[in-house]
This record gives C-alpha cells, structure tokens and sequence, in this order.
C-alpha cells in the first residue's frame, strides 16, 4: 500500500524564512517555489533557477534523472534488470514498453530537454544498465541490443557517457554474461561514432559541469568521489586506491561503483550506485568502499541509498558521515531494504528524531518482513522528486504515481530547510 504524506507549510515556510533571516534569490523565485501542487495534480514544470532530481520508478532498476538550475541534464544509470518470480515489484508503468524506454519518455516530459547532457553508468549491473532478454531488439546496424541505457539512448540521445573505466577495466571486469556484452558493445560503437564515452575522473569537479548558463549559477558544483575502487581523500584532486589492484579473490562488481555529490548553494545531493561495507565481518576490510566515500562526502542533504538499502550497505558511517535529512531508496526487489538499513536511516532509534524515509516501490513482503519500520515510510510507490529552490536554500520532496504516464502527485513534504 501506498503511503504518502501531504504537509502544506507554505505559511509556517515564509515565517521560518523570516526567522532565519534567510530568502530565496529573487521574489520570483520564492512565489514559484511555495506555488501550489496539489494532490492529485500534475507536478509543475520546473522554473529557472529550480533543480530537480526525479528518482525514477519502474520496478525494474535505479535510474534518476537531474535537471541543473540551468536546465543541464544527467541521468545516473538506466536500469532494466530481471529476477526471479515474485521476488520483483510489478513493473511500471507496466510491461508494455522496455523499462529503459519509460524511463527516457518519463526524461522527455520531466526535462523540458530531447536529450541528455550527461549519462553517469556507476557500475556494469543490469538493473543499473539494462538486461539482455528476448524482448531487447537489435539496434539499427546490428551490433547491440536496445536496452536500459542504449533505449534511453535511442530515444534521448546521450552527450557525454561517463563509465566507471573504459576502455581500460584491467583485471575489474565482473563474469561474462549477455548483458555485459552488450553493453561494452554498445560502448564501442558510440566511441567508434565519435561520441564521446568518458572514464570517470575520481576527485574531480570539472567532469560535470553546467552546459547553458554556468555563469548564473556559480554555486552549483559536482564532484567524483569514487570509481572502480579507487576514493577522494577530501583535498584537491587526491584520491587513494581502496581495493587492491590484485585482491586476493575477484571482487564483487559493487564496491566499483561510481559514487558523486553535487551541491547548489547549500543544497548538496549523495548517489553511490551499489557502493557497499560488508567486508565479511571484518576479514576483508577492503571491500568497505562505502565508508570512505561518505567521510569524503560529509554532511549531505539528501541521499540515495547504496545498493538499494540491501543487507551489506548503509552501514552505520554511511548515515553517520551523511547525515542527510532524506533517504530516498530505490527499491524494487523483496530484499530492499534490510531492517538494519532502514533502522539507521531513519534514525529511528529511542528517544531520536527520525529521518523522512522514501521508498520508490517497497515489495509487500518486505513491507511485512519491515512492518516494525515501513509504516514509517514517508512514501512505499512512486516517482520520488526532490525540487530544490533557486539558489538551493531550500527544498520539497514529491512523491508522483508511477502507474501512468500522467504522474499524477501522491504526496509532497516539506519545505525542508538546507543546512550550512
């Protein structure tokens, strides 16, 4: 079951703005971001100035989309993965479509853009790039199958393609399957087009940058913080190596995974992929990637949980470095979230303040296994979109109906304060 929250605090927002002698940039601004948005009402078009992260539900895989304060666009991940029967949400919308191809129509009515300025791939999963099935027709010319990122794709064409390493993997690459093949064909025949694939540049903070009108937006900043096992220390553009070159055993393709933030004036945003801490009970410390990505990371507003609030993720220095205000889960399969996961980032801890939770599509037997927490849940279905306000001093959170292409509004919380 569905649960959302509606808190309409436009006035208590415009007294605390006065309290806190704090104000959006402009009177224009302020009167876009308290506007109306009813339940049961389409989301309002962003406005200039406005930034959008839109978590995008389709029971098959993470994928969300960003849409800069200038109108820049990225979508991190495109996923389109399958499991066992009845361990995986219903898909949505539905099944009639590929999910890479709702999640690039949902990017075409969300964007205001035809295509994306950057697509981030954090690690070579399925459910993060697209699965090879018999419903994955060949591109045209042959050489790959359309799905997850090459739908999103042919359909939205990518600028710039940041992957985790190629062309280079070393020996990093995860067991042969067909989806792995097809995607490092995919990869091949953009670079053979002259479009570009990049290999994402940990540490940096010039790798995604804005591409309309930068200059009007000078506090908006975006940073690498890890890439196929290798972490920004927090100074410059140092980085230290966490997992070994040659591990003793071949690691598991998680702890590879992109992490990044960006951050717009106060407001700063946390995406780790599959980042992971099991380290199995402290044999392999290597294999705790998470952990010094989000010491680097520090305090964040909100944050996308790591490998969907799985058991060997979100342990206690992710949401003790983080910080974050919210936590939004991409969840689709029966073992998102773990109790443990979903305790910590909550909070929810005796004589504690919680933290808004939000599940993209919370399975009904995890809501069951979870019932001591999910009831918590500021949202179990749908779209989760953080709006941020012009010049990032603030921000809302609304939850839109996945089961149609109206997207419709569920719930909204919020406004949330950013912190220094």
């Amino acid at each position: 079951m569905t649960k959302t929250v509606q808190l309409d605090r436009r006035t208590l927002l415009k007294g605390a703005l006065c309290l806190a002698g704090a104000a959006l940039s402009t009177q224009q601004g302020l009167a876009s971001f308290l506007e109306a948005d009813g339940i049961g009402s389409p989301l309002a078009a962003r406005r200039e100035g406005e930034m959008d992260i839109h978590h995008i539900d389709t029971g098959r895989g993470n994928s969300t989309l960003v849409v800069a304060p200038d109108g820049t666009t990225l979508m991190i991940d495109a996923g389109a993965g399958t499991g066992p029967a009845g361990t995986m949400s219903a898909a949505r919308p539905d099944e009639s479509r590929r999910p890479g191809e709702w999640q690039a129509r949902y990017a075409l009515r969300h964007s205001g853009s035809t295509a994306l300025d950057y697509m981030v791939v954090t690690h070579l999963h399925a459910d993060h790039l697209g699965e090879v099935t018999d419903r994955t027709p060949l591109a045209k010319g042959g050489t790959y199958h359309l799905t997850g990122v090459s739908d999103v794709d042919a359909l939205m064409p990518i600028g710039i393609l940041i992957d985790r390493a190629y062309p280079d993997y070393g020996n990093t690459l995860p067991p042969s399957a067909p989806y792995l093949t097809n995607y490092l064909s995919y990869l091949k025949s953009r670079a053979s087009a002259g479009r570009t694939v990049q290999k994402a540049d940990v540490g940096s903070d010039q790798q995604l940058v804005l591409k309309k009108h930068a200059a009007q937006y000078p506090t908006f900043k975006s940073r690498i913080l890890a890439a196929s096992g290798v972490v920004w220390t927090g100074k410059g553009h140092e980085t230290q190596r966490i997992v070994p070159e040659n591990p003793p055993f071949k690691a598991y393709e998680n702890v590879y995974s992109i992490g990044l933030r960006l951050s717009y004036g106060k407001f700063s945003y946390y995406a780790g992929g599959d980042l992971s801490a099991d380290t199995s009970d402290g044999q392999y410390p290597w294999m705790d990637t998470e952990s010094p990505v989000a010491r680097a990371a520090g305090r964040t507003e909100v944050a996308a949980a790591n490998h969907h609030g799985y058991f060997d993720a979100c342990g206690p220095e992710f949401v003790r470095d983080l910080d974050a205000q919210v936590y939004i889960i991409q969840s689709w399969d029966i073992g998102h979230p773990g109790p443990a996961q979903m305790q910590r980032m909550m909070g929810a801890w005796q004589n504690k303040a919680t933290r808004d939770v939000f599940a993209t599509g919370l399975h009904p037997q995890n809501a069951l296994m979870n019932r001591r927490f999910s009831g918590q849940l500021k949202s179990q279905q749908g779209h989760v979109v953080v709006r941020v306000a012009p010049g990032g001093d603030s921000y809302r959170i609304f939850v839109l109906d996945s089961s149609d292409e109206r997207n419709l509004i569920t719930g909204t919380i919020g406004p949330y304060r950013s912190r220094a």
